[in-house]
């Protein structure tokens, strides 16, 4: 008589491996327990992604000791992902799938492999071979073959004696045992060495199930439950939500919210009260620190300095007069924390800097990323000088009229008015024309030809209703900073 199908649910894990995607995937596999499987199927389809969290995941597979996990690679499932397929308790792969590949590496900028020495190589695989050799040892995987995704300088040799038995060796064992009459193994889709000195043990289904690393190969995760009898009760996938983060966390998205960021937050600084660019930034600097905290590629104290290097260009700009140490301080840090959050964590070790080469690779990209944004920015800037009038719809939050109807040709007079090199001193008198709310237009007169010139303004006491006598208090930082002449009684 058949046994009852087994209850069995599908949880997949795709995309980058970091802490959202570990946390999302805890919940979804703590909910197909609950829902009562007994086997859960981890459907992976990653390159990998973060050190920490993929020995979180592996750890947390491995103390499953209630269900019977089974990995199943429809894909690829490289570096973070082939340590989470270890971690399982069988693996199941399609013919055509990728597993392997999971070793810190050094990178030249012109992409290629660069060496690394011993000590260092040594400390930063450390950890990951110390997972897979775990996993390997709990799930019956042969750990030389394990332990050769990680490291380099493992080569694999694939013997077998007369009565056929067959063994994994390294080279110095290989050498041995062909002394004694073993003989190397010849199979198809199986490379001879298995793995060399200069490679990373990768392999598709077909070579893995023959190496014993899969124990079975399906076409998709349905097949694969139909044929072991399983009755799926449920499936569990990221949803839309998981789709957005994981899209917000794209480098060229963060980019341009970086653009976004840093225009609205110098319209902030330069001409508040408005509210539009203040929300904009606010929105954009939410999203910019935000899911890198949710993913793991952003810490605490990163996200401090960035909120203290905007409260330092603030306090430069309201408060000290100039730009000096302050101001410079501010936009250093402002460029660090941003930078920072293209870095994730790294597994505890020794030295306060990071001993991953991915880490300082990380950087290197977190600093181009911004740098492209500060030249988007500029480029975007001058842009916008030349063509803001012209804009349909930020052309309205330009004020340049008073409150009421203007005659066309007054209008037309004014503008011509603002086409002047003239810029108004510090003391000097003019005229509201608009409401600054605080920004807004004003009207001062020309000493030398007499003509009156308009010019936007921000008035340092708040609401400034138009027609209201006004004096300059700095003309500093492309700003004319206004407020309100105090008319004094003088009569006895």
């Amino acid at each position: 008589m058949q046994a009852a199908p087994l209850p069995t649910a599908i949880v997949r894990l795709e995309g980058k491996v970091d802490d959202y995607n570990r946390d999302t995937f805890f919940t979804r596999f703590n909910l197909a327990k609950a829902g009562g499987a007994k086997v859960i199927i981890v459907d992976l389809d990653t390159y990998g992604g973060m050190v920490t969290s993929g020995l979180d995941i592996s750890r947390f597979l491995k103390n499953q000791s209630d269900v019977h996990t089974i990995a199943y690679v429809g894909d690829k499932a490289i570096s973070a992902g082939a340590m989470i397929a270890i971690a399982c308790n069988e693996i199941v792969m399609a013919p055509s799938a990728q597993l392997g590949d999971c070793a810190p590496i050094s990178i030249r900028d012109d992409g290629s492999l660069q060496s690394m020495g011993e000590t260092e190589r040594a400390k930063q695989e450390s950890p990951i071979l110390a997972e897979f050799r775990d996993s390997a040892m709990r799930n019956g995987y042969d750990p030389l073959l394990a332990q050769s995704m990680v490291s380099m300088k493992i080569v694999v040799r694939w013997v077998q004696d007369e009565s056929g038995e067959r063994r994994f060796v390294d080279e110095k064992q290989f050498e041995a045992l062909t002394k004694e009459g073993w003989t190397e193994v010849r199979e198809a889709d199986v490379p001879s060495p298995v793995d060399s000195d200069s490679t990373l043990l990768t392999v598709s289904g077909k070579t893995a199930a023959k190496l014993g690393l899969a124990r079975g190969l399906a076409p998709n995760v349905n097949a694969l439950a139909q044929v072991r009898n399983y009755n799926v009760v449920a499936s569990y996938a990221p949803g839309a939500g998981d789709k957005l983060i994981e899209w917000l966390n794209n480098p060229f998205v963060r980019m341009i919210l970086m653009v976004l960021f840093a225009h609205c937050l110098y319209a902030s600084l330069h001409a508040p009260g408005h509210g539009f660019a203040e929300t904009i930034a606010v929105l954009a600097l939410a999203i910019l620190v935000g899911v890198p905290l949710l993913t793991g590629y952003a810490q605490w104290w990163e996200i401090v300095v960035l909120l203290v290097g905007v409260a330092l260009l603030a306090l430069e700009l309201f408060v000290i007069p100039g730009f000096g140490v302050t101001g410079i301080l501010g936009i250093l840090m402002v460029l660090f924390g941003l930078i920072m959050t293209f870095v994730g964590k790294e597994p505890a070790g020794p030295g306060f800097l990071p001993q991953l080469e991915g880490t300082w690779v990380n950087i290197r990209n977190g600093l181009a990323m911004v740098t492209t944004a500060l030249i988007c920015s500029m480029l975007l800037s001058m842009w916008l000088r030349r063509n803001f009038t012209r804009l349909p719809y930020l052309r309205r939050l330009i004020l340049t009229t008073t409150t009421g109807n203007l005659d066309p040709a007054d209008v037309a007079r004014r503008q011509q008015e603002s086409l002047s090199d003239y810029r108004p001193v510090v003391g000097a008198i003019g005229e509201a024309l608009s409401e600054l709310k605080p920004g807004g237009n004003a009207a001062f007169y020309d000493p030398i030809t007499g003509q009156r010139r308009v010019f936007p303004v921000l008035s340092d006491v708040g609401y400034v209703p138009p027609g209201t006598r006004i004096a300059v208090r700095n003309n500093g930082d492309n700003r004319v900073v206004v407020r309100p002449v105090v008319v004094v009684d003088q009569q006895a």
